[in-house]
């Protein structure tokens, strides 16, 4: 094959698929072995590698960009991935100690370089991470799924202790917080999980000037959903969560094997709305979770572009990792 200056081009396979993960990743362990399996180049890169034990490189040719990613184990033609699972990142590690200005802007370097790589090369992402950091905000999502006809819990994000029990006093009390990322505290054992806020707690709510919250009315669940949307295919299971004191708040609190999971047929329009949904952040994959009240509605809560589903799959026998991985292999929406 030649371009139009009559210089040879090298065809290569657009037939990998790459992982892009931590080092300690059930899921992402279990899909390497699929894909094995099912005879498909796979590759993984442990992010946090970068750029200390692993490296890329991208060169202006008279044929365009050429590149190459090398890290323990393996060296891959960038031109040779089809489709790019964004599991689950991790920091980048570096070589030696750096002071805190050194640090900052190494890590700096290391992310622009590899945003720009995302961008570098037409691979099918599952989930693009410009995508992704759109889509993180709870914010933005709240305001989304209100858009789309997503009932939602009435919400106040602030860091005024005024509003704050303006608010309160509006739910009778009936108030819980939830944090804006995952709620770990970097470095310790600590998860902050949604939590429910008394009179007591609003004592301390001077303390909110520090850090801003999302604040919401709480509503009477009959069940929480744990709704995994591949593709065009949505997975819907029951969590049966009221039963348990562990989980009525946050069912990350309880130990799920305690927590029936029972598969659940979505209502066509609100199947419809979660579809949307993903459209409007250009999402193929997300983690949604919504609660069905006790009078029957189904209220969006939020939506995880990176989530978890393995144990779903162990509880239900739900084809979720085949149906994931059948995307990335056709490296497209199916």
């Amino acid at each position: 094959m030649e371009d139009a200056k009559g210089i040879a081009v090298p065809t290569v396979a657009r037939n990998k698929v790459l992982i892009v993960s931590h080092k300690f990743d059930p899921h992402a362990d279990y899909m390497v072995a699929l894909l094995e399996k099912m005879g498909i180049g796979c590759l993984r890169w442990i992010l946090g590698s970068f750029p200390a034990e692993s490296r890329f490189s991208l060169e202006t040719t008279l044929r365009g960009f050429e590149g190459e990613l090398e890290t323990i184990g393996w060296r891959a033609d960038l031109s040779s991935i089809r489709s790019v699972w964004y599991r689950h990142p991790s920091r980048p590690q570096f070589e030696k100690e750096l002071s805190p200005a050194e640090l900052q802007f190494a890590e700096g370097e290391a992310r622009a370089a590899f945003t720009g790589l995302s961008y570098a090369y037409p691979w099918f992402w599952v989930n693009h991470p410009g995508n992704v950091a759109v889509a993180d905000s709870k914010i933005l999502q709240l305001k989304v799924a209100n858009e789309l006809g997503l009932r939602i819990p009435r919400t106040l994000v602030t860091n005024d202790p005024v509003k704050l029990r303006q608010f309160f006093q509006s739910t009778d009390g009936n108030m819980i917080y939830k944090p804006f990322n995952s709620g770990f505290f970097g470095g310790t054992q600590k998860i902050c999980y949604t939590t429910p806020i008394g009179a007591q707690e609003l004592e301390c709510g001077e303390l909110i000037r520090t850090t801003p919250g999302i604040f919401q009315e709480n509503i009477r669940k009959k069940l929480e959903l744990r709704v995994t949307v591949i593709g065009r295919k949505v997975f819907a299971v029951e969590i049966h969560t009221q039963d348990s004191k562990e989980a009525k708040y946050d069912w990350r609190e309880a130990d799920l094997d305690d927590l029936p999971h029972v598969p659940h047929t979505l209502p066509v329009e609100i199947e419809r709305r979660c579809l949307a949904f993903l459209d409007r952040f250009s999402l193929v994959f997300g983690a949604m979770d919504l609660i069905l009240t006790t009078e029957g509605e189904y209220i969006f809560l939020e939506n995880n572009p990176r989530g978890q589903f393995g144990w779903i799959e162990a509880r239900t026998d739900m084809p979720l990792t085949i149906t994931l991985a059948k995307m990335l292999v056709e490296g497209r929406v199916v």
